[in-house]
């Protein structure tokens, strides 16, 4: 009899936790659009280029923009960070995230070839209640990227740094982060929301920043941040 009312009592604990953890969750599915490309053939791609023909779905990157690995990062000042790989073939996951509000849902694609870990993504904010069920729609496109295969410039004094990606793309950045490097740490320096853009006669966007004080002899790395957030951080060397 006892043994009977043990394993009652552990099949009502286990029944409350899982209720109170579905009371507490929200039932989020996160849809990037990747899939169509991923699961596209060599023979796609060259039909594709020579119709200039792309997928019927909008958000599906054109093919310049294939990425290798996918994750989702879901963070917010009250919760732990949750970080999920998202399949390649579906492009697709659905997870349970703690409700709450401003939880912030970051996707990223890597694409090895260019090195670039951070180089395709989309990032949006929301509040979500205990039980919702929702379908993210996040707009995604091209992070700000500097080619490591070809030469990029920057400039550097104390106060100012210029850098030129080398690109006529205008990644439209809309701030940039400056980090210093503290024993192989980047840390978080500067947030610039002010700063100047110019094209040269090559159509090359460069981007000035001012009014900042860098130490002489340090390390620094800079992001550029847009609407789809934050790229690659690239090394910036004091003399």
């Amino acid at each position: 009899m006892k043994r009977h009312t043990s394993l009652l009592v552990l099949t009502l604990l286990f029944t409350a936790l899982i209720s109170c953890s579905y009371e507490n969750t929200a039932t989020v599915t996160i849809d990037t659009g990747i899939r169509q490309q991923a699961q596209r053939s060599w023979i796609d791609h060259l039909l594709a280029w020579i119709s200039f023909s792309r997928p019927v779905k909008a958000d599906t990157p054109p093919d310049e923009l294939y990425v290798d690995k996918i994750s989702v990062t879901i963070s917010a000042s009250d919760m732990e960070t949750i970080t999920q790989s998202i399949p390649r073939d579906t492009g697709r996951i659905t997870l349970e995230v703690p409700a709450g509000s401003q939880r912030t849902f970051e996707v990223v694609g890597n694409n090895t070839y260019y090195s670039a870990e951070r180089f395709y993504g989309g990032i949006t904010t929301l509040d979500l209640t205990a039980g919702q069920q929702v379908t993210l729609d996040i707009a995604m496109g091209k992070l700000f990227f500097i080619n490591d295969g070809y030469p990029y410039y920057y400039s550097s004094t104390n106060s100012t740094i210029t850098i030129t990606p080398n690109s006529s793309y205008n990644y439209n950045p809309t701030a940039f982060k400056i980090y210093k490097d503290v024993n192989d740490t980047p840390i978080l320096e500067y947030v610039v929301t002010g700063f100047s853009t110019q094209v040269d006669q090559y159509g090359d966007y460069s981007y000035t920043i001012e009014n900042i004080t860098l130490e002489n002899g340090q390390t620094y790395f800079l992001s550029g941040v847009n609407q789809y957030g934050e790229g690659d951080k690239y090394q910036i060397s004091m003399p």
